[in-house]
């Protein structure tokens, strides 16, 4: 094995005296760069009504209108959700709150698309009785306006590039009862829980770079080595290992630091938006607010999703099985995979509702816990 070399030479990046905790919308700009903290709210949606009358540029009163439309009934479908005492009705109306929630950052985000006639860009297609292999394909077209591709146009930069995914597929890629998922499948977890991610400078160069670090047993007990953790992981950029302090912690550190101009604060949004298409975070309402993983699954390759989008093709299907074969629905409940099939209608809705609030807000978005 390779000597491994030490960490560069640098300081943690701080701003006013405090350390920059990692985050995908660590900063906001009106003629400088500046440090946003994240907003802790008790009702996410109340915070989401008031960013539509905020956004700027300023929107157009009948969008306004439109948006606010929206988010009203993505909100009654949530509650609703809530309220119902059968599982097999939940799956519906939480599909429909979090498409009213995605055409909402839609309209939003492009103020001149026309969403009167706006399409799921989703289909379901039956595989006998084996609800595993089920197909959701993925719709995209030129005349038409398809929900599932102009929200990863919206969040991610891009349409979606993949057309068929399996069920199975997706059942992987949701860290809520992901445990449950590697019960069913008597498989070994696939995501790795990142203790740290830490920014660190150098202002003698002017440059700024990422360290990650990681518990060394759960490094052995998710994948078999170093080079097959950052292969897999799809981590952008070249990454290095470097002596870490701690010997039960592993060290990552970026091997191209990013160089900027003036001061440090101005190459974080660069900085921490190039590692966000590999993490996945969970939303909690204990410090540090933020979870993050990584997904180590080569064998996803090209069915690979973001984080949100793998949660909101899953409720897609659940709420088509439920509308037109709801008993391979209730197979599916008393499958060996009904317990995570549960967990993601519990845990999952929520954690979409805070991502696409800090996704429209572009500022980290928490749930209060005042004690």
């Amino acid at each position: 094995m390779a000597r491994l070399h030490d960490p560069k030479p640098g300081i943690p990046l701080a701003v006013r005296g405090l350390n920059v905790e990692y985050s995908f919308w660590p900063t906001t700009k009106t003629k400088r760069w500046t440090l946003q903290r994240r907003l802790y709210v008790k009702d996410p949606w109340a915070i989401l009504f008031e960013a539509v009358y905020r956004h700027k540029p300023k929107l157009p009163k009948n969008r306004v209108d439109e948006c606010l439309s929206y988010l009203g009934q993505a909100e009654e479908y949530f509650n609703a959700a809530a309220q119902v005492a059968r599982i097999d009705v939940k799956p519906v109306l939480l599909y429909y709150s979090l498409m009213n929630l995605a055409k909402c950052l839609i309209a939003v985000r492009n103020p001149a698309l026309d969403m009167s006639r706006a399409r799921h860009g989703l289909s379901a297609k039956p595989k006998g009785r084996a609800v595993l292999g089920d197909r959701i394909s993925v719709k995209k077209s030129a005349t038409n306006v398809n929900v599932f591709d102009e929200l990863m146009k919206a969040t991610e930069g891009h349409g979606a590039s993949l057309t068929d995914l399996e069920v199975r597929d997706l059942l992987a890629q949701v860290v809520p009862g992901h445990r449950l998922w590697t019960y069913a499948r008597h498989a070994t977890e696939k995501f790795l829980a990142i203790s740290h991610i830490e920014c660190y400078t150098d202002t003698v160069a002017r440059s700024a770079w990422l360290r990650l670090k990681f518990n060394r047993a759960k490094i052995r007990y998710v994948t078999p080595s170093m080079r097959s953790m950052l292969r897999s992981s799809h981590l952008p950029g070249s990454w290095q290992q470097a002596n870490s302090p701690d010997g039960h912690m592993v060290l990552f550190e970026q091997a191209t630091p990013l160089h900027y101009a003036h001061r440090p604060v101005d190459s974080l949004d660069d900085l921490f938006r190039g590692l966000r298409s590999a993490v996945w975070c969970t939303v909690t309402s204990s410090p540090p607010h933020r979870k993050y993983y990584l997904l180590v699954d080569p064998k996803l390759g090209a069915k690979r999703l973001p984080q949100w989008a793998s949660m909101y093709v899953l409720f897609f299907y659940f709420s088509d099985l439920t509308r037109y074969r709801p008993q391979h629905f209730d197979r599916f409940l008393e499958s060996k995979y009904g317990p995570q099939v549960e967990c993601i209608l519990d845990e999952c809705p929520r954690q979409f509702l805070y991502l696409m609030a800090s996704e429209l807000l572009k500022r980290e978005v928490t749930p209060a816990a005042i004690v």
